[in-house]
């Protein structure tokens, strides 16, 4: 029994340092495109993964757009009125993600209509406790998306697994 236990800390350990030696990784919003107008961010952020301390990394023509983090019902409505935070520097921007929770993104202007909104969830590391899903989805497709869920799930199922 105690080398099982072993054997449960060492996968654990293992998958610890693979994360840390991962590192943060920045996510070029948009990928070649960067933030622009006309472009399905949903689909684009449904198709990575974030995690705590991973950064975003905007690029733009700031002469015409900007970078608001806004509440869930300012990113359903596109209002820039009650913005957050506005991250706007000099059109090659970053923003840390520093918390477990979902982020939202808008381009004020008018241009959220066109497209420029981004919402992305903060995934626990894989060797986090996972947190229950919400009852109630959170908007956008990246939101909804279970990838963090089902990582810590097959952890801790490999973790049971050797303990059997």
């Amino acid at each position: 029994m105690e080398e099982m236990r072993v054997r449960v800390i060492m996968v654990i350990v293992a998958i610890a340092w693979a994360r840390v030696a991962m590192g943060e990784k920045l996510h070029k919003v948009g990928n070649s495109k960067g933030w622009n107008p006309n472009l399905n961010y949903t689909l684009w952020s449904s198709s990575h993964r974030f995690y705590l301390g991973d950064w975003l990394y905007f690029v733009f023509d700031k002469r015409y757009y900007n970078v608001l983090e806004v509440n869930k019902t300012s990113y359903e409505s596109c209002n820039e009125k009650e913005f957050i935070n506005n991250i706007t520097r000099g059109g090659r921007d970053v923003f840390q993600l520093t918390e477990l929770r979902p982020y939202f993104f808008i381009a004020g202007g008018g241009y959220c209509f066109e497209g420029m909104k981004l919402a992305v969830l903060v995934c626990p590391t894989a060797v986090a406790p996972a947190a229950p899903p919400s009852a109630t989805p959170i908007s956008g497709a990246s939101l909804s998306n279970p990838t963090c869920w089902i990582m810590n799930a097959l952890l801790l199922f490999v973790a049971l697994f050797l303990v059997i």
